[in-house]
């Protein structure tokens, strides 16, 4: 036991993303874009994206400018996609830290054209195309043509060199959706084939699939994909497979602080939402809601590994404590906790109990909870 597993923290297993990462390449045969936004969904971005792109990763994507210049500043060469908006006042920064900006519209393609004309810079970029997310993108979901018009004319800008043109899937990871799938799939194409009669003959990189669509759907994967949670050894269809083909990498643990015996009849934790119903022993463990294990799992059947038994969660989860049922394990103070994740509770268990998905947990992992790579 060390100062930094005297509490909680997660133990990230490295070889599982080099794992998974092989499990990608083998399943398209195709470039694979790591998606590491949110710290690498709570793994640790620089981590992950120096370790990836060791073994092979051909680029990362984040959520925002300074996820990218987080990762350029650890020494990360591969290009790097920033997915969402940046601001045309920091196309200084895009072309600084060499990072390719999604164009969302032709508005903003010509903002970030005129800021970067007025520096006398090249930014790179990747076009965007909304096909049936109806987020951010091109609106390309009933006049393909249109939507290849704009296109053209944003790759004719004299200061951003288009990169790559892609949309994203609201519901591939979905089986009874995939006919919206087929639509969005065909929007895409539909766009694509248009910017062909334009004479579009640009070397760009097309992409459209995320983790469901490497998984699910191959007719999706185009030039490169963008691998999401199943980096981490999660499914995206929310569905845990014993025997699949990705390997876990993280796991919550904490400590026992206390072991009691309590009386038949005995409230446990805030709001006496939980009573015994006969003398039982209790284990006080030393993680709660503040450190990523969720508060609305409280009284849903979760368990927790201790010892090799398995001891079910009992009574509200507090911030920084919760309490397992230990009536039948052997149990001390200062025993190791397995909450969720790799050797425990697959996270799309707890997912299912919470009403989520089983990236949410891992995303709020903050400072407090220590990473310790194996």
């Amino acid at each position: 036991m060390t100062a930094d597993t005297t509490r909680a923290w997660v133990e990230i297993n490295t070889a599982s993303f080099v794992h998974n990462l092989a499990v990608a390449k083998k399943m398209t045969e195709k470039k694979v874009m790591c998606v590491i936004k949110g710290n690498a969904h709570g793994h640790g971005a620089v981590k992950c994206g120096k370790l990836l792109e060791a073994h092979g990763a051909d680029a990362f994507a984040v959520a925002c400018l300074t996820e990218g210049i987080e990762l350029r500043k650890s020494g990360i060469h591969a290009p790097i996609l920033i997915l969402g908006w940046t601001p045309a006042e920091c196309t200084g920064q895009l072309a600084e830290y060499d990072l390719a900006q999604s164009i969302i519209d032709e508005a903003y393609a010509l903002e970030l054209n005129e800021a970067a004309k007025s520096i006398g810079k090249i930014v790179d970029i990747h076009v965007k195309l909304d096909t049936g997310m109806s987020r951010t993108g091109i609106f390309a979901q009933e006049n393909p043509a249109e939507a290849a018009k704009i296109v053209n004319r944003i790759s004719a800008l004299s200061n951003l060199a288009i990169r790559g043109i892609f949309t994203h899937f609201a519901a591939a990871d979905m089986p009874e959706k995939d006919d919206f799938t087929a639509w969005q799939l065909a929007n895409y194409t539909a766009v694509l084939e248009a910017l062909k009669k334009l004479g579009f003959d640009r070397d760009v990189v097309y992409h459209a699939s995320n983790s469901a669509g490497i998984m699910y759907h191959p007719e999706t994967h185009f030039d490169m994909v963008r691998m999401g949670v199943m980096m981490y050894g999660l499914y995206p269809d929310g569905k845990f497979q014993p025997d699949g083909p990705l390997e876990p990498a993280l796991s919550l643990k904490a400590r026992v602080a206390q072991v009691k015996e309590l009386p038949a009849g005995a409230c446990i934790s805030y709001g006496c939402t939980a009573k015994t119903e006969h003398p039982t022993k209790i284990a006080v463990v030393t993680a709660g809601y503040a450190d990523a294990y969720p508060r609305s799992i409280s009284n849903q059947g979760a368990y927790a590994m201790i010892n090799g038994f398995k001891c079910l969660q009992i009574g509200r989860v507090c911030m920084d404590m919760c309490m397992f049922d230990v009536t039948d394990a052997e149990v001390r103070r200062g025993d190791e906790v397995i909450l969720y994740g790799r050797g425990g509770m697959p996270m799309e268990e707890v997912a299912a109990l919470c009403g989520s998905i089983n990236c949410e947990p891992l995303c709020l992992l903050t400072n407090r909870v220590k990473k310790v790579y194996i």
